[in-house]
C-alpha cells in the first residue's frame, strides 16, 4: 500500500488535501516519507512511526522497535502490534489525534501483551479501551488472573468489530469492571458476558454502600512531603474564577476515601487509586460547590512518557458532571502538561451598563 492511500486512511478521507487546505503540507510530507521505508517494514507500522517520529533514532519499523523497547516492550508485545492490519492503526492515530494525544503507541504496549496473555485476538478497539481503563495483568498472579483474563475475553468479544467511536463508554465500564475485580468478591465463569460483568460491578458498588461506616483499608504507604508530581500553580486548593467551582487536590488517603463516601464511587475503596497518586503516574481533584457537601465530580488525570490525559471525570454514582466539570477538567489537564504555566484564551463579555450591552474584547487567564 503506497503513502497516498495509507494518508486517506489516516485522515478519514477519501481524497488527499487540496494546496489550499491546513493539512495539505502533511500529506506531501508523510507520503514522501512512507514511499522511501523499506518494504521490509510492515505497512500498519507506519501510522504508529508516524505518530512518535519525532522521539525516534530511526524512523521506521525498527526504531520504533528500538524506542518501545526501551520502555519495557517485549517481543510477544511487538508481534501483537504486528498483528494489527493498516486499517486498524490508521484509525487508531485519526482516534488519538482527535484526543491531542502523540505518543499513543507507547500505551499501547502493555495491552498488547496482556491481550497476548489472555489469548485473545488483538484489535485496536480493544487495545485502545484496555489502555484507557489501565487494565492489564501485570502482577496478577495465578490462579487470581483467571478472573482477569475471563474479563480481557469478554471484553474482546464486545468491541470486536465495533468502530473505534464506542471505545470512551467501553472503557468506562471496563474501569467498574476493574475496581469489581480488584476490590470484590467476584463471580464470574466463562459463559459470563461483558454485559453481565458491568451489571455485577454495578451491583458491587451499590452493596459498597452498606458496609461498615469505619471500615478503612490500610494505604500501602504514607504520602511524602513532597508529591511525586506537583499541583500546577502550586495551590491544592483554590477557587476556580470562570466557574466559581471549588478545586481540591486529593492527597490523603483519607481525602480518597471521604471523596469514595460521598460520590459513591470507588476511588477510596481499594489501594490503586491512591498508589496512581503516590508513584506519580495520576493526580486526583475533587469539584467541589462552596457550602455544599457532596462533590459536584471527581477527575483522574494519567500520565505516560509526559503527556497527560483524562482517565475519567465523574459525578456522583459515576453519572455524568456535566459540561461545565468537564471543561475544567480539559483545563486541569492542559495546566499539568503544561507544567502550571499561564494559559491565556480571548473571548467575548457582554457587559450591561447603563441599560446596553456592550461587547468588550478581553484578555483573561484560564485555568493556574
Amino acid at each position: 500500500m503506497k503513502g497516498q492511500a495509507i494518508f486517506k486512511l489516516m485522515s478519514q478521507s477519501p481524497r488527499l488535501p487540496k494546496p489550499w487546505e491546513a493539512s495539505y503540507q502533511e500529506a506531501q510530507d508523510f507520503i514522501a516519507w512512507a514511499d522511501a521505508i523499506p518494504d521490509s517494514t510492515s505497512r500498519a507500522l507506519l501510522p504508529m512511526v508516524w505518530a512518535v517520529k519525532d522521539k525516534l533514532a530511526y524512523q521506521d519499523g525498527g526504531g520504533l522497535n528500538g524506542y518501545l523497547k526501551e520502555r519495557g516492550m517485549s517481543k510477544k508485545g511487538w508481534k501483537a502490534l504486528n498483528s494489527l492490519s493498516v486499517e486498524q492503526t490508521a484509525d487508531a492515530f485519526s482516534y488519538f489525534r482527535a484526543r491531542g494525544e502523540q505518543a499513543w503507541p507507547l500505551r499501547l504496549v502493555l495491552p498488547a501483551e496482556t491481550a497476548r496473555d489472555a489469548a485473545v485476538d488483538v484489535s485496536a478497539a480493544l487495545l485502545i479501551v484496555l489502555a484507557d481503563a489501565e487494565i492489564s495483568l501485570e502482577g496478577i498472579h495465578a490462579p487470581y488472573d483467571e478472573d482477569w483474563k475471563l474479563m480481557i475475553r469478554a471484553l474482546a468479544a464486545e468491541v470486536a468489530g465495533k468502530a473505534l467511536a464506542c471505545c470512551p463508554a467501553v472503557a468506562a465500564d471496563a474501569i467498574l469492571v476493574r475496581d469489581y475485580l480488584t476490590g470484590g468478591d467476584a463471580d464470574i465463569s466463562p459463559s459470563t458476558s461483558w454485559s453481565e460483568m458491568v451489571d455485577l460491578a454495578r451491583e458491587w458498588l451499590v452493596e459498597l454502600q452498606h458496609e461498615e461506616a469505619g471500615y478503612v483499608p490500610e494505604p500501602t504507604a504514607q504520602v511524602p512531603v513532597s508529591r511525586a508530581v506537583p499541583t500546577p500553580g502550586g495551590e491544592d486548593r483554590l477557587l476556580d474564577a470562570q466557574t466559581g467551582v471549588a478545586v481540591v487536590r486529593l492527597l490523603q488517603f483519607s481525602e480518597f476515601r471521604q471523596e469514595s463516601d460521598l460520590m459513591n464511587h470507588c476511588i477510596g475503596r481499594s489501594n490503586h487509586y491512591f498508589n496512581k497518586h503516590m508513584e506519580g503516574t495520576g493526580a486526583f481533584y475533587s469539584f467541589r460547590e462552596p457550602g455544599v457537601e457532596r462533590p459536584l465530580a471527581t477527575l483522574e488525570l494519567s500520565v505516560s512518557d509526559g503527556e497527560w490525559r483524562i482517565c475519567q471525570c465523574r459525578g456522583p454514582f459515576n453519572g455524568d458532571p456535566g459540561p461545565e466539570c468537564h471543561d475544567l477538567a480539559n483545563r486541569l489537564l492542559e495546566a499539568h502538561q503544561l507544567g502550571g504555566e499561564m494559559r491565556k484564551a480571548s473571548y467575548e463579555v457582554v457587559a450591561q451598563a447603563v441599560g446596553q450591552h456592550l461587547e468588550l474584547e478581553q484578555t483573561s487567564t484560564r485555568y493556574f
